[in-house]
């Protein structure tokens, strides 16, 4: 009994001891991992070596290049930079759950150890970013018009991508990692995304169509009229004020480039959404020369009204060098008086740049090849400051009353009345008043013609010529053409004496002041008289010399000496 007691309890003490081996065993066997466990296909044997190679990958899957590509372009980034990162805190997990005793015998049953699970996280990263860059606004065509020639940016179309796009088809195609081994990764994970096409507001087809446009606007010159002064200052026809020519000048090419711009309408049809307009940003020198002469005052008539009596004829002369006609109060400029009379004739001018370069650019837009210049009628007579203020020269010759050649003084004194000369310009007789014929009013009467004596339609019209001199002659002006008669008659002062005769004999003053003149002429039935108004400016003297016999006559000097103040 007490033998087979013992020999239990030595079965017994083995049995102890076999099971305490094998929970040593089996303690032992659970701080590894089972043979075949791998993370991302790096074998590992224990928890910490699973803990390393996780974070081995996930270095390798933040620093992964991750190349996207759309249509329009690429961009290269790390995989970390789009907000992806392992799970290395899961594998951790896993490895110690595959360390255990189930571990083990799912190991055992199944043929080996496990391939750790890398799960991965995400967070939103820079998919912004990257879609920025990713993305390309396009570039609306467009057509600056330079003097030169046309500034032309071309089209481009512009391309969209969303960050959700980037996020999502980055995310799916990383995810595919998670099945692979680490030694079967990409050098570069490709990812594509497909972008969508953003046309311009200004399209290719729209820029062709405004350069065609401008081309076309720009071929034909344009001739652009005005009403100005004549350059020279003559009047013509008699009219007195000088008279409103038609002017012109021709806009080339170059010139027509400088007026016109482009200007963009979104919500017009796509060939039509860059617009010509007409611009007076940089007008050419030729328009801005020739609107400053368009620029006129109004066109005036000025007469003198309540004027003072002309002088009467000396009854007992006091003849001196100049003969009897040579009386001081003939030319008296102190004794006449009047008021100066302005009306309005003709509106004057003033030119709008604006207006006229859209008149330019329509008529070239319809195919016209003239147009004018536009501006605002100038009708203000507070405006017209010609300086005519005061008599300032005058002179009066006397005749027969009743003669025909009366009716010929008259009527030129009639045309020439009211004449105005303005600075600077030149005073023809001839030029105003034109060919003397009966239909002008004018009759046949005496006249010399190469020193014989004729009749002829307007003759004794060199009596209103030599009046006319003598009112020149102490006002100062300058005398440009003069030609004394073949015969001097004492109705006349000695040397101081013209005759005209159409259309080459004339008579012609310059004004050499800063100021208007208006011719104003008086006529009674014994005399004429012409006097100049104005703004005093010089100041005459005159020296008569003495007469010296020639077989033909006499010849004398006279001087005459002008001071400006």
């Amino acid at each position: 009994m007490g033998a087979r007691e013992r020999t239990w309890l030595i079965v017994g003490g083995a049995s102890l001891v076999v099971i305490g081996l094998l929970v040593a065993v089996v303690a032992v066997v659970v701080r590894n991992l089972p043979p075949g466990t791998a993370v991302a296909g790096i074998g590992v044997s224990t928890a910490d070596g699973a803990a390393e190679a996780a974070e081995e990958v996930a270095q390798r899957l933040t620093a992964l290049p991750v190349r996207i590509v759309t249509d329009a372009g690429e961009v290269e980034v790390a995989a970390g930079t789009l907000g992806v990162s392992l799970d290395t805190r899961s594998v951790a997990r896993a490895a110690t759950e595959a360390a255990g005793l189930d571990g083990w015998l799912s190991a055992a049953t199944g043929g080996g150890g496990p391939d750790l699970p890398t799960p991965l996280l995400f967070t939103t990263g820079e998919a912004a970013d990257v879609a920025a860059r990713l993305s390309r606004a396009p570039t609306d065509g467009a057509v600056e018009v330079t003097a030169s020639g046309l500034r032309i940016t071309d089209a481009e179309v512009g391309t969209t991508v969303e960050a959700s796009e980037v996020t999502d088809a980055f995310r799916e195609a990383v995810a595919a990692l998670e099945d692979l081994p680490l030694e079967e990764w990409p050098s570069t994970l490709l990812v594509d995304i497909p972008t969508e096409v953003v046309q311009p507001t200004v399209t290719q087809v729209s820029v062709d169509a405004v350069v065609a446009r401008i081309e076309a606007l720009a071929e034909q010159p344009i001739t652009l009229t005005t009403q100005a002064v004549p350059e020279d200052g003559q009047t013509v026809d008699g009219v007195g004020v000088p008279s409103r020519e038609t002017v012109e000048v021709v806009l080339d090419g170059t010139d027509l480039l400088q007026l016109l711009a482009t200007e963009v309408d979104p919500d017009n049809l796509e060939r039509e959404r860059l617009q010509v307009v007409a611009t007076d940003a940089h007008p050419p020198p030729a328009l801005t020369a020739f609107l400053d002469r368009a620029a006129v005052p109004p066109d005036v008539d000025m007469r003198i009204a309540n004027r003072s009596a002309p002088p009467t004829r000396v009854a007992e002369p006091v003849v001196g060098p100049g003969g009897p006609a040579d009386q001081p109060a003939y030319g008296d400029v102190s004794t006449v008086s009047g008021e100066v009379v302005v009306e309005l004739r003709d509106p004057g001018l003033e030119p709008d740049l604006t207006a006229t370069v859209e008149a330019i650019v329509d008529a070239a837009r319809d195919g016209e090849d003239t147009a004018a210049v536009q501006g605002s009628p100038v009708t203000d007579l507070e405006q017209v400051d010609l300086g005519v203020i005061a008599p300032v020269s005058t002179w009066t010759t006397f005749y027969e009353p009743g003669q025909s050649r009366v009716t010929n003084i008259h009527r030129i004194a009639e045309i020439v009345d009211g004449a105005l000369v303005p600075p600077g310009g030149n005073y023809e007789l001839n030029h105003a008043v034109g060919r003397r014929t009966e239909a002008g009013g004018f009759v046949a009467a005496g006249a010399i013609l190469e020193g014989e004596f004729i009749t002829d339609v307007g003759g004794g019209v060199s009596q209103f010529a030599t009046t006319f001199f003598n009112a020149m002659w102490f006002g100062g002006f300058d005398i440009i053409t003069h030609t004394p008669h073949s015969f001097w008659f004492d109705r006349y002062p000695a040397a101081r004496e013209a005759t005209i005769d159409y259309p080459g004999v004339d008579l012609e003053l310059n004004n050499n002041t800063p100021h208007w003149i208006l011719i104003d002429t008086a006529v009674t039935d014994d005399s004429v008289t012409v006097t100049f108004w104005s703004t005093p400016h010089f100041e005459v003297s005159t020296t008569m010399g003495e007469r010296t016999p020639t077989e033909d006559g006499f010849r004398m000097q006279i001087t005459r000496r002008s001071v400006a103040p």
